[in-house]
Protein backbone atom coordinates (compact mmCIF):
# COMPACT_ATOMS: atom_id res chain seq x y z
CA UNK A 1 0.00 0.00 0.00
CA UNK A 2 3.06 2.14 1.10
CA UNK A 3 4.31 1.80 -2.51
CA UNK A 4 1.71 2.44 -4.34
CA UNK A 5 0.88 5.94 -2.63
CA UNK A 6 4.63 6.68 -3.20
CA UNK A 7 4.19 5.97 -6.76
CA UNK A 8 0.67 7.71 -6.95
CA UNK A 9 3.02 10.75 -5.53
CA UNK A 10 5.42 10.85 -7.72
CA UNK A 11 2.86 10.48 -10.84
CA UNK A 12 0.87 13.77 -9.40
CA UNK A 13 3.53 15.98 -8.60
CA UNK A 14 4.38 16.92 -11.55
CA UNK A 15 0.99 18.37 -12.40
CA UNK A 16 1.10 20.31 -9.72
CA UNK A 17 4.55 22.06 -9.99
CA UNK A 18 3.35 22.63 -14.30
CA UNK A 19 -0.37 23.68 -13.15
CA UNK A 20 1.25 26.68 -11.36
CA UNK A 21 0.61 30.10 -12.44
CA UNK A 22 3.65 32.61 -13.61
CA UNK A 23 4.53 35.24 -13.07
CA UNK A 24 6.62 36.07 -16.08
CA UNK A 25 3.54 35.54 -18.32
CA UNK A 26 1.44 38.00 -16.29
CA UNK A 27 4.83 40.41 -16.54
CA UNK A 28 5.21 40.47 -20.34
CA UNK A 29 1.61 41.36 -20.72
CA UNK A 30 2.06 44.22 -18.41
CA UNK A 31 5.76 45.43 -20.20
CA UNK A 32 3.97 44.63 -23.62
CA UNK A 33 1.00 47.17 -22.79
CA UNK A 34 3.26 49.53 -21.21
CA UNK A 35 5.54 49.61 -24.86
CA UNK A 36 2.32 49.94 -26.40
CA UNK A 37 1.15 52.70 -24.47
CA UNK A 38 4.66 54.32 -24.66
CA UNK A 39 4.83 54.45 -28.60
CA UNK A 40 1.37 55.64 -28.63
CA UNK A 41 3.26 58.81 -26.66
CA UNK A 42 5.80 59.11 -29.25
CA UNK A 43 2.87 58.61 -32.29
CA UNK A 44 1.37 62.09 -30.94
CA UNK A 45 4.59 63.28 -29.74
CA UNK A 46 6.08 63.35 -33.09
CA UNK A 47 3.10 64.28 -35.24
CA UNK A 48 3.10 67.41 -32.88
CA UNK A 49 6.85 68.12 -34.18
CA UNK A 50 6.20 66.94 -37.59
CA UNK A 51 9.15 64.45 -37.05
CA UNK A 52 8.59 62.04 -40.46
CA UNK A 53 11.93 60.24 -39.21
CA UNK A 54 10.18 59.35 -35.57
CA UNK A 55 6.89 58.15 -37.73
CA UNK A 56 8.94 56.17 -39.96
CA UNK A 57 10.17 54.07 -37.21
CA UNK A 58 7.32 53.73 -35.94
CA UNK A 59 4.62 52.98 -39.32
CA UNK A 60 5.22 49.28 -40.36
CA UNK A 61 6.02 49.60 -43.98
CA UNK A 62 2.52 47.99 -44.75
CA UNK A 63 0.89 51.29 -42.56
CA UNK A 64 -2.59 52.36 -43.46
CA UNK A 65 -5.03 55.05 -42.27
CA UNK A 66 -8.49 55.37 -42.63
CA UNK A 67 -9.07 59.08 -41.95
CA UNK A 68 -12.26 61.06 -40.73
CA UNK A 69 -13.39 61.37 -44.13
CA UNK A 70 -13.15 57.93 -44.66
CA UNK A 71 -10.10 57.89 -47.04
CA UNK A 72 -7.33 55.39 -46.81
CA UNK A 73 -3.74 56.36 -47.02
CA UNK A 74 -0.36 54.06 -46.54
CA UNK A 75 2.77 55.24 -44.98
CA UNK A 76 4.88 56.73 -48.30
CA UNK A 77 2.08 59.98 -48.57
CA UNK A 78 1.29 60.67 -45.05
CA UNK A 79 4.87 60.69 -44.61
CA UNK A 80 5.50 62.65 -47.69
CA UNK A 81 2.93 65.26 -46.62
CA UNK A 82 4.24 65.79 -42.90
CA UNK A 83 7.93 66.33 -44.31
CA UNK A 84 6.40 68.68 -47.32
CA UNK A 85 4.35 70.61 -44.54
CA UNK A 86 1.54 70.19 -46.14
CA UNK A 87 0.36 68.05 -43.01
CA UNK A 88 1.22 70.06 -39.90
CA UNK A 89 -0.50 69.77 -36.45
CA UNK A 90 0.26 72.38 -33.59
CA UNK A 91 -1.49 70.12 -31.28
CA UNK A 92 -2.56 66.41 -31.02
CA UNK A 93 -3.57 64.70 -27.61
CA UNK A 94 -4.80 61.19 -26.58
CA UNK A 95 -6.64 60.08 -23.57
CA UNK A 96 -9.28 57.51 -22.68
CA UNK A 97 -6.55 54.81 -24.20
CA UNK A 98 -7.62 51.09 -23.43
CA UNK A 99 -5.11 48.60 -24.73
CA UNK A 100 -6.17 44.87 -25.53
CA UNK A 101 -3.12 42.41 -26.02
CA UNK A 102 -3.71 39.31 -27.87
CA UNK A 103 0.03 38.20 -28.17
CA UNK A 104 2.11 39.85 -30.09
CA UNK A 105 -1.23 41.73 -31.17
CA UNK A 106 -2.37 45.30 -29.31
CA UNK A 107 -5.90 46.86 -29.97
CA UNK A 108 -5.63 50.36 -28.87
CA UNK A 109 -8.85 52.71 -28.53
CA UNK A 110 -8.88 56.26 -27.18
CA UNK A 111 -9.96 59.83 -27.88
CA UNK A 112 -7.81 61.96 -30.16
CA UNK A 113 -7.84 65.86 -29.64
CA UNK A 114 -5.89 68.05 -32.89
CA UNK A 115 -5.90 71.47 -34.08
CA UNK A 116 -3.79 71.96 -37.54
CA UNK A 117 -3.51 72.06 -40.99
CA UNK A 118 -3.43 70.34 -44.53
CA UNK A 119 -3.44 71.83 -47.69
CA UNK A 120 -3.24 75.45 -45.72
CA UNK A 121 -7.19 74.45 -44.29
CA UNK A 122 -7.83 74.12 -40.75
CA UNK A 123 -8.18 70.53 -39.55
CA UNK A 124 -8.79 68.78 -36.14
CA UNK A 125 -11.35 68.71 -33.69
CA UNK A 126 -12.16 65.67 -31.00
CA UNK A 127 -12.22 61.80 -32.85
CA UNK A 128 -12.63 58.71 -31.63
CA UNK A 129 -9.61 56.32 -32.88
CA UNK A 130 -8.57 52.67 -32.95
CA UNK A 131 -5.15 51.48 -33.53
CA UNK A 132 -3.44 48.47 -33.96
CA UNK A 133 0.19 47.11 -33.30
CA UNK A 134 1.61 44.27 -33.94
CA UNK A 135 5.06 42.85 -32.39
CA UNK A 136 7.18 41.94 -35.66
CA UNK A 137 11.43 41.37 -34.88
CA UNK A 138 10.90 42.24 -30.90
CA UNK A 139 9.81 45.70 -31.36
CA UNK A 140 5.52 46.99 -31.65
CA UNK A 141 4.91 48.69 -35.31
CA UNK A 142 1.48 51.04 -35.66
CA UNK A 143 0.14 48.64 -39.18
CA UNK A 144 -3.63 50.57 -38.98
CA UNK A 145 -5.53 53.09 -37.81
CA UNK A 146 -8.65 54.33 -38.14
CA UNK A 147 -10.41 57.18 -37.20
CA UNK A 148 -14.10 58.76 -36.60
CA UNK A 149 -14.90 62.19 -35.68
CA UNK A 150 -17.08 62.91 -32.43
CA UNK A 151 -20.40 64.15 -33.28
CA UNK A 152 -21.41 67.50 -31.52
Amino acid sequence: MKRILIVAMLVAAPSFVFSQPTRSGANQKGNDEQAVRQLLNEVSAALGRSDAAALDRIYADNYTLVNESGELTTKAPRLAAIKSGELKYESVGFDEVNVRLYGGTAVVTYRVTSKGQFKGQAIGGQFRATSTYVKMKGRWQLVTAQVTRIAG
